[in-house]
């Protein structure tokens, strides 16, 4: 079994007393928000002073990289800025702390809310300017509608960072920075799924107090209407049904009750210069809807041996034949402290029961393990 690993770098130099003052690591990772991380660090006071409290290289706007995982299979878990610095006097001197946190590069997104108009430009388009103009290597997935300015023109009123997130809502888009790439593209689910996730599976158990949420509410068919501009005919859409990979064999529509019918809503104070627009916009709303499972738990990162990722899918054993199957990772934090290092990690799932096409691996058909 591989030792965990964990390397921290401020300014591109490693600072070893970080390592031995070190009290506790937390790197969030979340498919909607900036990556971020708590580190918190003991003060000792000494006759030079408190220790870390005047270091130079503890200040805010430092560029610091966190790479984590096993000797032979690690991840850089975030590349950024240090944003907030918190040292904290306790009665006890012996007690003292301080605490650095920080975001991901997206932060440099984030700061300045612009008023700027966006005429005759895709979606796309649009993220691949900004990206470029914060010096990132733009991956973005092509959106077809140009927004013809002689109909409707995209203003922004915002940061560019909420301005991009707003745009990929309505495109049933992902938008985040990793290191120097910034992504604008649908969710990654049918990528080949991360290493099983086991719980109560004997030996091969690796998650601990793992819950579940099946929300019966969810989704809803998303409708809009809206007067087209030109001819000032009434646009009517109404999305019943979703085009995501299915992560399961039954999804929320199948366990209504007969003559149940489906929720319903409409889109409202949000205008689309077009029906192909208004469309896109109820399928990413709709898509986002579908994810009517959640759950989560804690992983034994020595057992699991793998350093988890966000936006990508992983099988989960041992939970029974209705809720074992493959889910989409949504939310991991990294947490390092003197016992060693787990990972707290929630994931969604747009159905139930397995379709048949998952790998459970060697004799675990049903997902259950004794």
């Amino acid at each position: 079994m591989e030792h965990d690993y964990l390397q921290i770098k401020i300014e591109g130099e490693e600072i070893d007393s970080l390592y031995t003052d070190l009290i506790k690591l937390e790197v969030e990772l979340d498919d909607e928000l900036a990556s971020m991380f708590r580190m918190r660090l003991c003060m000792l006071q000494t006759n030079e002073g408190w220790a870390n409290l005047d270091d130079d290289r503890l200040r805010v706007w430092k560029a610091i990289e966190i790479i984590a995982g096993f000797e032979d299979n690690n991840e850089t878990l975030l590349s950024g800025y240090i944003t907030h610095i918190k040292p904290q006097f306790h009665a006890n001197p012996e007690q003292a702390s301080i605490e650095v946190w920080g975001m991901d590069a997206s932060v440099m997104m984030d700061r300045i809310e612009h008023l700027k108009d966006w005429p005759n430009k895709k979606d796309s388009d649009i993220a691949t300017e900004i990206f470029q103009s914060y010096g990132l290597t733009p991956d973005v997935e092509d959106t077809a509608h140009v927004h013809d300015e002689a109909v409707s023109t995209i203003i922004q009123r915002e940061t560019d960072m909420q301005f991009l997130k707003r745009l990929a809502l309505r495109n049933g888009y992902e938008c985040y920075v990793q290191a120097d790439t910034a992504y604008f593209k649908k969710p990654a689910i049918d990528e080949e799924s991360q290493p099983i996730l086991a719980v109560h599976f004997g030996n091969e158990t690796n998650m601990h107090n793992f819950s579940i949420n099946v929300d019966g509410m969810a989704p809803a068919s998303v409708g809009m209407f809206q007067i087209d501009r030109l001819n000032k005919e009434v646009l009517d859409i109404n999305v019943e049904t979703g085009e995501q990979t299915a992560l399961g064999d039954m999804d929320a529509a199948g366990m209504l009750a007969q003559g149940m019918d489906a929720g319903q809503v409409f889109v409202g104070m949000n205008g689309a210069s077009a029906s192909a627009e208004m469309e896109s916009l109820c399928k990413g709303l709709f898509h986002k809807s579908e994810w009517f499972v959640t759950a989560q738990g804690e992983i034994s990162a020595n057992h699991y041996q793998h350093v988890l990722l966000p936006r990508k899918p992983v099988t989960i054993k041992g939970v029974g034949e209705t809720y074992s199957g493959v889910y989409y990772v949504n939310h991991v934090t990294h947490v390092f402290t003197a016992e060693g290092y787990s990972q707290l990690v929630k994931v969604k799932r747009n159905g139930l029961i397995p379709t048949g096409n998952e790998d459970f691996g060697s004799g675990a058909s049903l997902g259950v393990g004794l």
